[in-house]
């Protein structure tokens, strides 16, 4: 590392020598042969390291580097002395701060290896002074953006009224609206596999049913159900014929393609940080209990369990739809299918609380009454009953939730004038 030396001495034999030795390393040198001359040279200039002899006349080495200390203070300043006066000595090094004092004659190496450490030393506090010059301006302008970003909340907000209800003021704000931004992207998934129903949310439904049936914490929750949205994102790529062919009755040669999208959709979703446990989950959910699914061989508690529960809510749904097997079973086929392959294809436990649920669901649906209702005599507190679109794929309000004097009079308004349906399927 080189730097610019200011060297002060009123010996010209002296500084001839700094000149020399200096040099060599690469040094810019500059002389003074008084602390007059030099204070004159660092009102104009700037310098690394100020080197000065202690006996001078007029002003000596304690006086110059006192006031080169008070003047320059990120200057390093160095004293080179012969002088046996320890008293001015000490008072330099108090005074003038210095961060080495060198003795004549001195050794060139050792002189400038402390020349060296001195430029080190520097280089460090400028660096220091940057980082915290730096840190004090982004803090100003965090402070700055700090002050705006409720004002750019408050529009932002005002512009997604006009397609979307107006979220609850909190916490879950956030999180509502990434789950239903994540619903809008499984529609359209199932428009690529030519799904006529929301096969993804259906999923994602029993799933997050079946892993509060085994005790599994809400974070892991969070996971199964963006995993059971996002599950087929992976076919997007894969040919038409394929998506519309059921998987049993697909070639070897099909079958390799098609198994391909479940690592494809841990791929396209692995560096999103929300959502890379999803994507360790939708790896797996082909893999079976004993061993015999992809795209790794994993078998029994080696598959997350995550992926389990997807692997038995998916096929189940598959089942139904005819979308695994070429022809569609009834409710009490599939669940003969299921128990019929534990141990083999799936978790006995998941199965178990997949079961469970389903028999709870069919107690429920005896007591809470389906209506579909003209949206005027729609009131607040009702449960919606099925997700509303305010245009084809364009997610309003997801089923499930409780309508509020709020939305059904945005919703009256939206439909104001339209010749659209002004129905809604409600639970009492």
């Amino acid at each position: 590392m080189t730097g610019t030396i200011l060297c002060v001495d009123d010996e010209s034999r002296i500084l001839m020598s700094l000149k020399r030795v200096f040099r060599r390393f690469g040094h810019t040198i500059h002389i003074a042969n008084s602390g007059a001359e030099g204070l004159e040279f660092l009102e104009e200039n700037s310098v690394d390291i100020v080197m000065s002899d202690m006996r001078m006349p007029e002003m000596d080495g304690n006086h110059f580097l006192t006031e080169v200390a008070t003047r320059w203070p990120d200057t390093v300043r160095m004293l080179l002395t012969g002088y046996s006066d320890m008293e001015s000595t000490v008072g330099a090094i108090n005074n003038g701060s210095i961060y080495r004092y060198i003795a004549k004659p001195w050794d060139d190496n050792d002189l400038s290896l402390s020349v060296q450490r001195a430029l080190e030393t520097k280089h460090l506090r400028d660096e220091h002074r940057r980082l915290n010059a730096l840190t004090a301006q982004q803090n100003i302008q965090l402070q700055e953006l700090n002050q705006s970003l409720e004002e750019k909340v408050q529009v932002r907000t005002k512009e997604l009224r006009l397609v979307a209800e107006q979220l609850q003021a909190s916490n879950s704000q956030i999180e509502q609206a990434y789950i239903d931004s994540i619903a809008v992207f499984s529609r359209i998934i199932g428009m690529r596999e030519g799904e006529s129903t929301a096969h993804g949310e259906r999923i994602a439904e029993a799933a997050d049913l079946v892993a509060e049936k085994m005790g599994i914490d809400e974070a892991a929750r969070v996971d199964i159900r963006y995993a059971a949205l996002l599950h087929d994102i992976g076919k997007i790529g894969l040919p038409d014929d394929l998506l519309k062919t059921p998987y049993e009755t697909l070639t070897d040669d099909q079958k390799e393609v098609f198994q391909q999208h479940s690592t494809n959709g841990e791929a396209i979703l692995v560096t999103l940080a929300p959502l890379n446990n999803a994507s360790q989950i939708i790896r797996s959910h082909h893999e079976q209990y004993g061993g015999g699914g992809y795209p790794d061989k994993l078998k029994g508690e080696e598959i997350p369990v995550g992926a389990r529960i997807l692997g038995v809510v998916n096929e189940f749904d598959d089942l139904l739809s005819g979308a695994m097997q070429g022809t569609a079973m009834d409710t009490e086929s599939a669940i003969a299918y299921l128990n019929s392959n534990i141990e083999r294809r799936y978790d006995p436990a998941v199965v178990d609380a997949f079961i469970a649920i389903n028999h709870n669901l069919k107690q429920q649906e005896k007591v809470n009454k389906e209506l579909i209702l003209n949206i005027d005599n729609v009131e607040p507190g009702m449960i919606l009953a099925e997700d509303v679109y305010l245009r084809e794929n364009v997610l309003m309000l997801r089923s499930g939730q409780e309508l509020t004097a709020t939305f059904i009079a945005k919703f009256k308004s939206l439909k104001s004038g339209s010749s659209e349906s002004k129905l809604l399927k409600v639970r009492t």
